[in-house]
């Protein structure tokens, strides 16, 4: 009795261990192609778009060039307020199905970059062939690469009326509200990815690291609960924040989860899809969020993996609730240890850099700058900082001589009457 009660632990123990260092291995082997593919990344990178400006027209023509292959089904499901077609591709025979969409806000376009990445990748024939027709086998994925083409032609947050399509989920007051809630209900997906772009201001927690991607499991309801529908969106931002750490350690956050029905993430939500949230925010001398943009195209072939090969389950929540929160720390510059006329101690100025379109087009971008504190700002870093110990403060022709009083970022610091550095827009420029 008791050799045969030891051959059955023994039996359960070899069971167990084999089930561990099977997932372990896939889970290894899967990290070692994933990598491989960040380093082949320029080969799958969409050449035709090279910034964030790009419209309506220039789309359709990738996105009936995907369509001609035959791997993507091509769809209209509607049009914006102005007329303009809002696309809606599918590709992949699996039973899981994932819908993922991008710029709803018509000013934040790092993933859609990501994603005609992500096509280009779904259609190539190389040496990822296995790790594409697993995900392409496993998973029915639908995308929406732009919601609002309206705000996009205008770089705008919002559509043509004036509304923000992501606070229109339970009005559907909107033409591109009601195309996203009715692809929700007919498709009936397992996953939803929710596509954005946050300030560049943000950090990761109170450090001074610029929150490159945050990640949020919506709340379902006020109470903040957890179900197996959030759990799940949970693993798979777990899974992606374990893969892009390793890209860009230390620099993803956490959103704040307070509940809103307003928003389809958490409608979503509410209504069994797992929906996830990410957010591109800032990174050193990226303006144009091209280096973000593979980060975001790395973190879905991340997901999109974990989920066919069910592996997400096997994550643990707890991690998720680790990641720090997002914080708002950061500044474009920060000027310490200014000598104002007729002050003794010195102080900090945190300029921020407000964006304005020029109006050819709404194809260039400039940017004009203001002070927007005057304080220590101990607490608080800059993309980049400049002590002016030493040095004193002069708006001379350029603005309002008094701490008071300022409102744009255009000064010199001055050294025995000497200019050291001028500001102006909110660009700081050393002189020699």
């Amino acid at each position: 009795m008791m050799n045969h009660t030891f051959t059955k632990v023994s039996l359960l123990f070899l069971i167990v261990t084999s089930t561990f260092g099977s997932v372990y291995a896939r889970q290894t082997d899967s990290l070692k192609a994933t990598n491989k593919i960040w380093q082949n990344y320029e080969q799958y990178k969409e050449a035709a778009i090279t910034n964030r400006l790009f419209k309506h027209a220039d789309i359709v023509p990738l996105i009936q060039k995907h369509a001609a292959t035959g791997l993507f089904k091509n769809e209209i499901a509607g049009k914006s307020v102005q007329g303009r077609s809002i696309h809606h591709l599918t590709a992949g025979k699996g039973k899981t199905k994932v819908l993922l969409w991008s710029q709803m806000h018509g000013d934040e376009s790092t993933a859609t970059m990501a994603l005609f990445d992500l096509f280009n990748f779904l259609s190539a024939d190389d040496q990822f062939n296995s790790f594409r027709k697993n995900i392409l086998n496993k998973l029915e994925l639908h995308f929406v690469p732009m919601l609002n083409p309206d705000g996009a032609e205008v770089w705008t947050r919002r559509n043509s009326m004036n509304i923000d399509i992501n606070r229109d989920a339970q009005n559907l007051a909107t033409p591109e509200a009601n195309i996203l809630m009715d692809l929700g209900k007919s498709i009936k997906p397992k996953y939803g990815f929710n596509l954005h772009d946050q300030s560049i201001l943000y950090s990761v927690g109170d450090s001074k690291e610029p929150a490159t991607i945050s990640f949020l499991a919506p709340a379902f309801n006020k109470a903040k609960d957890m179900n197996e529908v959030r759990s799940n969106a949970v693993k798979t931002i777990v899974a992606m924040n374990k893969a892009i750490q390793t890209k860009i350690p230390g620099k993803v956050a956490k959103y704040d989860d307070t509940y809103d029905a307003r928003c389809f993430g958490d409608q979503f939500q509410g209504m069994g899809i797992s929906a996830i949230l990410i957010e591109s925010g800032g990174y050193l001398k990226d303006p144009e969020k091209q280096e973000i943009r593979k980060v975001n195209f790395y973190a879905l072939i991340t997901a999109l993996e974990a989920i066919a090969n069910q592996s997400v389950a096997k994550e643990d929540v707890n991690a998720y609730w680790a990641i720090p929160d997002n914080n708002r720390s950061l500044y474009d510059i920060i000027v310490r240890n200014v000598q104002f006329p007729g002050e003794s101690k010195g102080t900090s100025l945190g300029i921020i850099r407000h964006q304005q379109i020029d109006t050819a087009g709404f194809k260039n971008m400039n940017y004009t700058g203001v002070i927007a504190k005057v304080d220590d700002l101990d607490k608080s870093y800059g993309y980049e900082e400049v002590d002016a110990t030493g040095l004193t403060f002069t708006t001379g022709a350029y603005g309002i001589p008094s701490k008071k009083k300022l409102d744009k970022a255009n000064f010199m610091l001055y050294k025995d009457d000497r200019p050291v550095y001028i500001v102006i827009n909110g660009f700081l420029t050393a002189l020699k």
